[in-house]
């Protein structure tokens, strides 16, 4: 009978943490459905405006949806094996629940022309996780619209996750160039960029 007493207390508590432990799962994903149905809800707003238009991706992964905020005089085409020198913001369009750094209109990264030299890479690295790192620099979204692009173009370029980081969390670079500070984007992130093209150089 003692050694039921004794065994009762640990009992209780290990059932208490499993209750505990379920209700903060069960919180998590309730938060994690109402972000991606407020980031689906967003992008298919802009699918229905007349005033952006939509880019398929090659790989049939969907598309994203531009406005253009500035038309550029270059001609030379860009293409996916292209360099380019651009600067580049991206922000939220959707509060996750109970997060208070990841706001609807809130940047996760920006490198404007105030900030120093354009960004300059291949368009083929866009998209991607460059070596000895963990985070993007861009997204494939942005790498499609950088394809339809021209020098002196700036753009406000919708990408749904299916072009952006997924339905998986990851991280971008804060500044877009490769560095230490990398901002986390939940899975399922509709993202907006405003992308300005200052050079094309091959």
């Amino acid at each position: 009978m003692k050694r039921t007493l004794h065994i009762l207390p640990s009992l209780l508590f290990v059932v208490a943490v499993l209750v505990a432990a379920t209700a903060c799962s069960k919180s998590e994903d309730d938060s994690a459905e109402r972000w991606r149905t407020a980031n689906d809800a967003a992008f298919a707003a802009v699918k229905r405006d007349a005033s952006y238009t939509e880019l398929k991706s090659p790989g049939n992964e969907g598309s994203v949806y531009y406005k253009e905020l500035k038309k550029g005089t270059g001609t030379k085409p860009i293409l996916f094996t292209s360099t380019v020198s651009l600067y580049a913001r991206g922000w939220f369009v959707a509060d996750y629940p109970d997060n208070k750094y990841i706001r609807q209109g809130t940047f996760f990264q920006s490198w404007l022309e105030a900030d120093g030299v354009p960004f300059t890479t291949v368009v083929s690295n866009v998209g991607v996780i460059p070596s000895g790192f963990s985070a993007y620099t861009l997204t494939k979204g942005v790498r499609v619209a950088l394809q339809y692009m021209h020098e002196g173009d700036k753009w406000e370029v919708w990408v749904p996750y299916t072009l952006g980081l997924g339905e998986n969390e990851g991280s971008v670079f804060r500044s877009v160039m490769p560095s230490a500070t990398a901002t986390r984007i939940p899975a399922y992130a509709t993202l907006v960029f405003e992308i300005e093209v200052v050079g094309v150089h091959s």
